[in-house]
């Protein structure tokens, strides 16, 4: 886990298929654009905002919303990174200033209400919070929960028609804590057959199971996902070891995104950042996204993957967009393209 992290973690402690490949999906290769960055010069666009850019996340038909955990900001970006006017602060535990925001998921429901009004994004801290935005007050986010002792690393969301819950990785304690739709924690759970110091780190929803990345508490390699029922009940291991090191974001990959087609893709925090395909049925590596010179792509500080909704504002639904934080201060917010 990245040094920011590791030293929340720090201070919690102290508060207590096989896939057939044809001829032409093997000729494939993907390239990497960087839309926007907080540097002058390494993006099409700059946000000085835009500072370890983490969990991104879009509404349907709107445009991405990403946490910049530096800055204390989410800020807006459409599918060609043009930047958007609305931009909103994350609060700190304390209420004073800017927090650390890390996951974030869109909500779909009328449920989890701040003060009578409907979060349409939740956002989960280091410091332990969850916060909600909503038009009601648009420039910020309204705080929910305050965790004494968590470090949230990541945040999934059911999206039933109602009962919904929420569900925020702590990487400090060793578990998930799952929140109802009014923001009471429920339950918690964890896979105690890990081996001791590595923790939940990123977190997913996908088809109503819950998958959950494990990662080294101090940094180190190799890795963990897992599959839970929404009730926290543990379904299987789904991929261990290499090639995980640090792994965060989880994404299913369409059917038309050239050789890893149909994979589930998880992507890896380290400076040389990858994201490796797993078969969604066995579990059996793939291998990772590569160039065009059939190297691996590398995103230094690599967080959040996330495929397009289909719109103008959040990209073709083959585009793989990403953020990433590098030295945990720096932010990019980019897509990868199928490239032929």
């Amino acid at each position: 886990m990245p040094s920011s992290v590791r030293r929340m973690i720090t201070l919690a402690a102290g508060c207590g298929l096989v896939l057939m490949l044809s001829g032409a999906a093997l000729a494939q290769s993907y390239a990497l654009t960087n839309l926007d960055s907080n540097l002058a010069g390494k993006a099409k666009h700059q946000d000085t905002l835009l500072q370890n850019a983490w969990g991104l996340a879009y509404a349907p038909g709107g445009a991405f919303w990403i946490s910049d955990e530096a800055s204390g900001w989410s800020t807006l970006y459409d599918g060609s990174g043009n930047i958007q006017s609305l931009k909103v602060i994350v609060p700190s535990s304390s209420g004073v200033g800017p927090g650390s925001p890390t996951g974030i998921v869109y909500n779909g429901s009328t449920e989890f209400k701040i003060e009578n009004w409907t979060s349409a994004f939740l956002f989960a801290t280091l410091d332990g919070t969850i916060s909600g935005w909503s038009n009601f007050e648009p420039s910020t986010t309204l705080i929910a929960v305050r965790q004494a002792g968590a470090v949230y690393t990541g945040l999934a969301i059911t999206s039933h028609t109602s009962g919904n819950s929420l569900y925020a990785a702590d990487a400090a304690n060793n578990k998930v804590d799952v929140y109802d739709a009014n923001f009471n924690l429920v339950k918690s759970f964890t896979d105690s057959t890990i081996p001791a110091g590595f923790a939940p780190f990123g977190i997913q929803d996908i088809g109503g199971q819950l998958y959950v990345t494990f990662a080294s508490q101090t940094g180190g390699a190799g890795g963990y996902v897992d599959i839970f029922g929404e009730d926290g009940t543990f379904v299987k291991r789904f991929a261990h070891g290499a090639p995980l090191n640090q792994p965060w974001g989880v994404a299913v990959a369409p059917k038309n995104f050239g050789p890893l087609s149909g994979a589930l893709l998880v992507s890896n925090n380290t400076t040389t950042g990858t994201i490796n395909g797993f078969n969604l049925t066995t579990g059996k590596a793939m291998g990772p996204l590569k160039n065009s010179l059939g190297k691996a792509l590398a995103i230094n500080g690599l967080w959040g993957i996330e495929f397009g909704g289909g719109s103008a504002l959040n990209g073709h639904t083959n585009q793989l967009f990403f953020t990433s934080g590098p030295s945990d201060t720096n932010g990019y917010f980019g897509v990868i393209n199928v490239h032929q």
